[in-house]
């Protein structure tokens, strides 16, 4: 502000500020582009995070809420006439089947509203679904890959036990991971569903859409499902535990506030390092301003301008590019109000960030005087005393350079390090999130599972194929090292007076109790054979099947609930398939299970097959082989599994790699930054060490020498600062991403080893 008796110098100021960046063009460079970099970090990070929470809202809004599972095709007639329902769609899973020529086809039953809902997963390109027996509707690849590229209208051929010969195609939908697993899904009517001979009329499932859902919440919801229910003698159905965690999930904002705090950190080293040594070559500049009558305040506006000038042209560019990049990579997670926020805290904090890394260069330049400025060599305050002679060389004189000055070796060893820590929490966060480490938890002893597609009671009383047999069968395949009995399960039911739940309930063995143990809410393992544990969200859903209740398994046989298990605090995910819904919901004792089904001879319902990584290839074939000879066996692969991951997250994860590849880059730019203005601020002390005899070669040595000491400190601060934080990080991430899974700790080898390299070697 000029006040009425003061002459207005603005005009004048601005002069200056223009004429003394026209003469800094390399200190304008490196400004423009560490402000650039950081602030296309901060807006990158904002619109890549919002971007990601708007598509997993997109998953899940306007899909479904619950499904029923073992319902007739009248119950889902009597849930479509329901007044609270905006959408029922009927769907039923015949299974899997190979084919002759190769690969696996997936066939199930759904109907128009069926194929409305599960758009996300399914999305029907083109065409219409089945309604004749000899009408499919079947996914791209299968057309381009084993169709002879059919259009609609056109005859393709099936070659599977169930279902050969010619079918008409009557619609295209998406194929997606078909390639990866080599299986193909196939939409067939109902007609020929129910001229299957393995046809269940029970065996439908119904999935709602409640009306207005988006203003219910999550009890409603469910307490309405629980009314129906009773009301019309239906199971109770299970929650879309999805919908209900992404559809009204907020942006969360720690992940975002962390990682501007560090990169404004890193930002203000550097920007203040790189102004402080401009203005230590310009000082005498200043002095002769001050010598015609500049006023500190005047000299600080000068400063002021041109930090402001160049921070609004790399907040700009920073942020125009940050938008672009979010965008491009992410372009159905668009959200104009998230990307107006994300741009507005950009600018924001790239503007605090230039006016704080400033304000201390402009207190230097302002306060010098005349005389001062005359005079002046940019000496270190508060250096430290020698307390002993020491034997002059390149090395000790690099070492004493090193040593001399705390204050600003502590800033330099903090410059170098600031880009080394977030490189390494974001790489280890993305090594958390790689589609391997997430593959690994269905599979944590192999690569590969056989196990049965059909679970229930008769099937095993008719003889389980997992037998001593199967067993010398496969282990006699080349490469197959061990068989491990993953889980000894049956597909069975409780009930109480009131409600009835069905699920898989798994034996307790020496394996798998402590585990269980481990991952108890309430309650004690069995301390009998007629007692069990059970899932917490049955507990969450039905009142009267706590810990101490008493149900009825088979025959009416009393058992009692002794405690709550909850699946998050499991180190592994059970489940097999593509959508893993096999998971157990009842844990119990082995004697149980024989006293309630002595008929059957074997439980065993998952082997883990231990192989030879060398032999994948030869075992793959021979596994599939065995697979195929037995119609109720299935194989999983981790290779299925990760290629799965892979397609349905394959932009999250190319984002984070993308981030921390960015981070990489700045914090190389940073370090460049740093190295060169250390050595800038040598130039006249160089110059006096040269004309007293000093050679070339041992300049070189000296600097090289107190290079690597700033590498080796900044070194250990990455590993001392940088490591717990990252495994904080991987851990809070692993927590959030696997419903309570905490994945093993991964160091980020690659990408540390290559900035460690860039390190030293810049030095």
């Amino acid at each position: 502000m000029t006040w009425p008796f003061e002459n207005d110098t603005s005009a004048i100021t601005k002069k200056l500020a223009k004429k003394s960046l026209q003469s800094e063009k390399r200190r304008n460079l490196m400004v423009v582009i560490a402000v650039a970099l950081a602030a296309f970090l901060i807006c990158f990070t904002g619109i890549v995070s919002t971007s990601l929470t708007q598509m997993q809202r997109n998953q899940v809004v306007d899909t479904y809420e619950a499904v029923w599972m073992g319902v007739e095709e009248n119950d889902i007639e009597t849930l479509k006439g329901l007044p609270e329902f905006e959408r029922v769609g009927g769907y039923y899973m015949l299974g899997e089947e190979l084919s002759e020529q190769g690969y696996h086809a997936s066939y199930v039953y759904c109907d128009a509203q069926m194929m409305e809902i599960t758009k996300a997963q399914m999305e029907l390109l083109e065409g219409r679904v089945p309604e004749k027996a000899n009408e499919v509707v079947v996914s791209e690849y299968f057309l381009s890959t084993y169709g002879n590229n059919a259009k609609i209208g056109d005859t393709v051929t099936l070659d599977t036990e169930s279902f050969h010969g010619d079918y008409i195609v009557t619609g295209i939908m998406d194929s997606v991971n078909e390639k990866e697993a080599n299986t193909c899904a196939i939409i067939l009517s109902k007609a020929a569903l129910t001229e299957w001979n393995k046809f269940d009329p029970a065996g439908y499932r119904a999935y709602v859409h409640f009306k207005n859902s988006d203003q219910l919440g999550e009890e409603l919801i469910t307490s309405y499902c629980r009314e129906i229910a009773e009301e019309y003698q239906l199971p109770m159905p299970k929650m879309n535990s999805k919908y209900f965690a992404y559809a009204s999930k907020s942006f969360d904002f720690a992940l975002m506030a962390g990682v501007i705090a560090l990169v404004l950190i890193g930002g203000y080293i550097v920007i203040q390092s790189i102004f402080r040594i401009s203005i230590n070559d310009k000082i005498q500049s200043y002095g002769q301003l001050r010598t015609i009558g500049a006023t500190p305040k005047q000299i600080k506006r000068i400063v002021k301008n041109e930090g402001r000038k160049l921070g609004s042209i790399g907040i700009l560019i920073g942020t125009v590019l940050g938008v672009c990049g979010g965008f491009l990579l992410f372009p159905k997670g668009f959200n104009a109000v998230s990307y107006a926020v994300m741009v507005s805290l950009t600018l924001i904090s790239g503007w605090i960030m230039v006016s704080i890394s400033i304000r201390k260069p402009v207190k230097i330049a302002a306060g010098i005087s005349p005389i001062e400025a005359v005079r002046f060599t940019p000496a270190q305050k508060d250096i430290r005393s020698r307390k002993k002679n020491i034997k002059l060389n390149p090395v000790s004189m690099g070492i004493a350079n090193f040593k001399r000055d705390r204050k600003k070796t502590i800033s330099i060893v903090a410059s170098l390090s600031i880009g080394g820590i977030l490189l390494m929490v974001v790489s280890s966060i993305v090594l958390v999130r790689s589609p391997e480490q997430i593959a690994r938890l269905y599979f944590p002893d192999s690569d590969y599972k056989i196990y049965l597609q059909d679970l229930s009671e008769e099937m095993l009383v008719k003889g389980n194929p997992l037998n001593e047999e199967l067993k010398q069968e496969v282990l006699s395949v080349d490469g197959v090292t061990d068989i491990i009995v993953a889980r000894q399960s049956l597909h069975t039911s409780i009930k109480t007076d009131a409600n009835q739940n069905s699920g898989i309930c798994d034996t307790l063995t020496d394996q798998n109790y402590a585990m269980v143990e481990a991952a108890l809410t309430e309650g004690t393992m069995p301390t009998d054979s007629h007692s069990i544990v059970i899932h917490d969200q049955i507990v969450a859903y039905f009142e009267d099947m706590g810990v101490g209740s008493t149900v009825d398994g088979k025959q009416s046989i009393p058992v009692t609930i002794s405690g709550v298990f909850s699946t998050s605090k499991m180190p592994v995910i059970f489940g097999h398939g593509r959508a893993h819904t096999d998971g157990s919901v009842f844990f119990a004792p082995k004697d149980l299970f024989y006293e309630l089904y002595p008929e059957i001879t074997t439980f065993d319902y998952s082997w883990s097959i231990v192989s030879n990584p060398k032999k994948a290839e030869t075992v793959k074939a021979e596994l599939k082989n065995i697979v195929a000879e037995h119609s109720n066996l299935a194989l999983d692969e981790i290779d299925t599994a990760i290629a799965a991951e892979k397609s349905q997250n394959s932009a999250a994860f190319g984002s984070m790699q993308v981030l921390s590849w960015l981070v990489f880059l700045f914090g190389v730019i940073n370090l460049i930054n740093t190295t060169l203005s250390n050595q800038m601020s040598r130039k006249q002390e160089n110059s006096v060490l040269r004309s007293i005899g000093l050679t070339q070669k041992q300049l070189c040595k000296m600097n090289i020498c107190e290079g690597l000491c700033y590498a080796f400190f900044a070194t250990l601060a990455i590993l001392i600062v940088g490591f717990p934080i990252s495994i904080v990080a991987s851990r809070e991430i692993s927590i959030a991403t696997f419903g309570g899974n905490v994945v093993p700790y991964q160091f980020p080898v690659l990408e540390m080893g290559l900035f460690i390299l860039v390190l030293f070697g810049m030095e």
